[in-house]
């Protein structure tokens, strides 16, 4: 039966029930953001630029934690989960430049340099890993290629037999992200270069950068050898990666 003292009392719990909903929903939840008080430490401007940097951060994370996945795999020999590029069917240049577009190649062996010359005209048909313009690479490593990139094989490199102890060379400056022992690939040290490209030499006899070194385009980083389990004799693996997909040294490099 309703009477005015149960009036009174679903009035008073009811709001009650209302005053914590509010107090719960401000307390807990993104709405307190509109309701900033004279206790916070920040102002709401103050708050959201936290929170965009919290933001960026996490990006920043996660970007991390996947180059150095596929870091990790690429030193163990492991397959990595990326699209690889298409089998090649037919040999094709150093580079592939359009007509308004002329290689430059240096007139020292022992430095083979092949350098894109910039000019106002955009590339056409440029693809994720095209080479960008006015950037060189040098040789690793002057000797015989004995072995080359394969997809289908899951030979991701280029393998240039030489004499022992001979002297090789980073094909770009950077900076050292890797120089250790692995299982596979014996003494290995890998080089971050500008425009998202990462160079990897594998089966070093000695490793001549420490990780964080930065180093010179043709500047001495290892010495050939023969170590790790994955090699029959003396020679460098060579791998080449823009933007975490392995890319064919061939298509950038004359060897």
């Amino acid at each position: 039966m309703l009477t005015p003292l149960n009036l009174l009392i679903l009035t008073c719990v009811g709001l009650f029930v209302f005053g914590s909903l509010v107090f719960v929903m401000l307390a807990y939840t993104p709405l307190n953001h509109l309701f900033p008080t004279k206790s916070s430490k920040y102002s709401m401007q103050e708050q959201y630029e936290l929170l965009q940097r919290i933001d960026s951060l996490e990006t920043s994370l996660n970007q991390v934690k996947l180059q150095s996945n596929i870091l990790s795999k690429i030193l163990a020999g492991e397959d990595v989960d990326v699209e690889l590029p298409p089998r090649e069917t037919t040999p094709e240049p150093a580079i592939e430049t359009p007509a308004e577009v002329e290689p430059a190649v240096s007139q020292r062996p022992e430095e083979q340099v092949i350098q894109v010359v910039s000019t106002t005209a955009p590339l056409t048909n440029r693809s994720a890993n095209a080479i960008p313009q006015a950037y060189s690479f040098f040789r690793p490593l002057k000797g015989i290629v004995s072995d080359t990139f394969n997809t289908e094989r899951k030979h991701l490199a280029i393998d240039i037999a030489a004499k022992k102890k001979a002297v090789i060379k980073s094909i770009q400056k950077g900076s050292v992200i890797f120089s250790d022992w692995t299982p596979g690939g014996g003494h290995t040290l890998v080089l971050q270069h500008p425009n998202e490209f990462v160079s990897v030499y594998k089966h070093n006899a000695v490793l001549l950068k420490k990780v964080g070194t930065f180093v010179n385009a043709g500047d001495a980083i290892a010495l050939v050898g023969n170590s790790g389990e994955h090699t029959t004799g003396p020679h460098l693996h060579f791998e080449l990666w823009h933007k975490g997909i392995p890319v064919n040294p061939k298509k950038y490099i004359s060897f």
